[in-house]
């Protein structure tokens, strides 16, 4: 099946270096929350959506429940809001509504509590996701209690990779218009199995997603090192990770439907 992501978040971007070559090469990025400095909060995110690009800010639930800690919501809403307030693009924004890893009721209690919060995002412009946790609702049905409970129909539909998390069976019930698939770009026998029902029902959605894009690529990343030449005019010069970054982005970026 010939498919293209309408855009796929290259994630695992967090680190200075590695989000200066990102946004050096206009691609777009996705970074966790809680991995976050002032600057990239504040300069590095906001100018990067002024500028036309795509941002993908995790929530870091899914690491925190492989670590069995407890996420912080509130430290994670901060740097939602501050990005939002910094930025004059927010359409350009994705981030990921509060959720609890493979648990639909205590998702749909977090959903609860901050309905008022991430209401508030919405009306200043990002796109939120709500990821689909299973449960005893079917996906369809959780979604619809989504926009019963934030008060819209603009939301943005998080898809779990794994074929455990959410089956095709259970992606069968949704309809809707926008998409994202949670930690996945390539596309896997497993994946295409929901992908394929969504774009069956939905054939008119926005469809995205997001995966770890350095993981696979660190010996691409060391092999591209190289010395860096002196500025003639003295001006600060790239770090040899940035340039490998950059290098490596430009022959290996994720595959997505440019912009016109």
């Amino acid at each position: 099946m010939s498919f293209s992501w309408d855009l796929a978040f290259h994630s695992g971007m967090s680190a200075k270096s590695d989000i200066r070559a990102a946004v050096d090469e206009g691609v777009p990025v996705g970074v966790v929350a809680t991995l976050l400095d002032l600057s990239k909060t504040y300069l590095v995110l906001p100018r990067h959506l002024d500028n036309g690009g795509s941002a993908f800010v995790d929530s870091g639930a899914f690491a925190a429940f492989q670590k069995g800690e407890t996420v912080v919501w509130e430290r994670v809403f901060r740097v939602y809001e501050s990005i939002l307030l910094m930025t004059s693009r927010p359409e350009g924004l994705s981030i990921v509504a509060p959720d609890v890893i493979g648990n639909q009721a205590a998702t749909l209690e977090l959903w609860t509590e901050h309905r008022d919060r991430v209401s508030q995002w919405i009306a200043a412009g990002a796109r939120v996701i709500v990821p689909l946790q299973c449960g005893e609702l079917s996906a369809g049905q959780l979604l619809d209690k989504a926009k019963a409970i934030f008060g819209t129909e603009r939301l943005c539909a998080g898809i779990p990779s794994n074929l455990a998390a959410m089956g095709a069976e259970d992606a069968a019930t949704l309809n809707h218009t926008d998409f994202h698939i949670l930690g996945r770009v390539i596309l896997t026998a497993d994946l295409m199995k929901k992908l394929s029902v969504l774009l069956a029902n939905n054939p008119g959605a926005t469809y995205t997603a997001d995966a770890n894009w350095m993981r696979s690529r660190i010996r691409e990343i060391s092999q591209a090192r190289t010395v860096a030449t002196p500025d003639p005019l003295g001006r600060p010069v790239d770090s040899s990770r940035t340039r490998a970054v950059r290098e490596v982005l430009r022959q290996d970026a994720y595959q997505y439907k440019k912009r016109a």
